[in-house]
C-alpha cells in the first residue's frame, strides 16, 4: 500500500507522514465502527470502592428485586450504591491497571478480528485486522495516531487531530459511562422507569465530558446494562444491545454486542476472551519516531 498525500475531511484535522490515495475498506470500516463508540462500550472497566447497602422497607405493592424495588432504584444515590456493588469489587480500583480483549466484528459480509488494550489512566491501543492487513489506532492522553501495516511494505503512520481525535480520546476512558460519572467524569442527569422488551427497566441518562448524551437501560433484577442509546450529531440514534454476560476477574462483561443505527443492523461484536492486568508494556502507546 502506497501513501502519497494528506487527507482531510470537514470534521477531521489529520496530519500524516504519508497517506494513501484512497482509504482501504478496512480503514473505513475500522473508523466507522470505532466512531460509533462500540469498542469503548465493549470493555470499559468499571471499578470503585463501594459502601455496604442498608435494607430499606418498601410498600408491599412494590416488586422487590435483589437490590430494592424499582422505585427505590430510581433514586440516584440508591442506584449508584447498588450498581457499583454488582459491577465491581472494592479492591479493583486499586489493583487493576490494564484490560485486554480479543474478539471479532461482523459487519455485512466482512468478519474482522480485533484486539483492544487499555492502560490506566488514559492509554488505549485498538488493532483491527482483515486477512494480512492491520490498522492500529493508539491514544495516549490527548495524542492520537494510527499505523497501517501490510505485507512487504513499510509501516505507514498518521497523526490524528481535531474533532476526530477527541472522539478517540473519549473512548480511551477506563470506566463505563455510569462509573465514569460517579467518578466525576460526566454526570448522571436522570433515572426513570421505562419499558425495555416488554419489561420494566431503569433508564439512566448520562452526559459525558464532551456533551454527548447516553440513555443506558439497566435490568433491575441483575443491574447489568441491557442496551445503550446515543443520539449522534446528525440526529440519528445508535443503539447497542448487550448479551452473554460473563465474569472477567469479578467484572460482569457482555461478550456479545449488537449495534444498529435507526433500527438498521450495523454490526455484531463477539468477544473471545478478556483479561485484567495482562502485563501490558507502556512502550506500546508511545508516539513513533516517524511522527515526532
Amino acid at each position: 500500500m502506497h501513501f502519497i498525500r494528506v487527507m482531510k475531511s470537514s470534521y477531521t484535522n489529520t496530519q500524516t507522514i504519508a497517506i494513501n490515495k484512497r482509504p482501504t475498506k478496512l480503514q473505513k470500516l475500522a473508523k466507522r465502527l470505532f466512531m460509533l463508540g462500540v469498542i469503548g462500550i465493549v470493555c470499559a472497566a468499571a471499578y470503585s470502592i463501594v459502601k455496604s447497602i442498608d435494607s430499606v422497607g418498601t410498600a408491599k405493592a412494590e416488586v422487590q428485586f435483589p437490590y430494592g424495588s424499582i422505585q427505590e432504584l430510581s433514586d440516584t444515590e440508591t442506584f449508584m450504591a447498588a450498581y457499583l456493588s454488582v459491577n465491581c469489587k472494592s479492591d479493583l480500583l486499586r489493583s487493576t491497571q490494564t484490560i485486554r480483549a480479543v474478539g471479532t466484528i461482523e459487519s455485512g459480509s466482512d468478519s474482522l478480528s480485533f484486539t483492544l488494550i487499555k492502560k490506566r489512566p488514559d492509554k488505549m491501543r485498538f488493532t483491527i485486522k482483515q486477512d494480512s492487513q492491520e490498522v492500529i489506532f493508539v491514544v495516549s492522553a490527548n495524542t492520537v495516531w494510527q499505523c497501517i501495516r501490510a505485507p512487504q511494505q513499510e509501516d505507514q503512520f498518521a497523526r490524528i487531530e481535531g474533532e476526530e481525535a477527541l472522539k478517540w480520546v473519549s473512548q480511551a476512558r477506563f470506566f463505563d459511562w455510569i462509573i465514569s460519572a460517579s467518578q466525576g467524569e460526566g454526570e448522571i442527569v436522570g433515572i426513570e422507569v421505562e419499558q425495555w422488551s416488554g419489561n420494566d427497566s431503569l433508564k439512566v441518562r448520562v452526559i459525558d465530558d464532551y456533551g454527548n448524551t447516553y440513555a443506558i437501560f439497566i435490568d433491575p433484577q441483575t443491574l447489568y446494562p441491557l442496551a445503550e442509546r446515543l443520539i449522534m450529531p446528525n440526529g440519528k440514534v445508535t443503539e447497542t444491545i448487550f448479551n452473554d454476560y460473563r465474569d472477567v476477574d469479578g467484572i460482569p462483561t457482555p461478550f456479545q454486542l449488537n449495534i444498529s443505527i435507526e433500527g438498521k443492523f450495523i454490526s455484531k461484536i463477539q468477544l473471545n476472551n478478556a483479561t485484567l492486568n495482562a502485563g501490558i508494556l507502556s512502550h506500546l502507546f508511545e508516539l513513533p519516531n516517524a511522527l515526532q
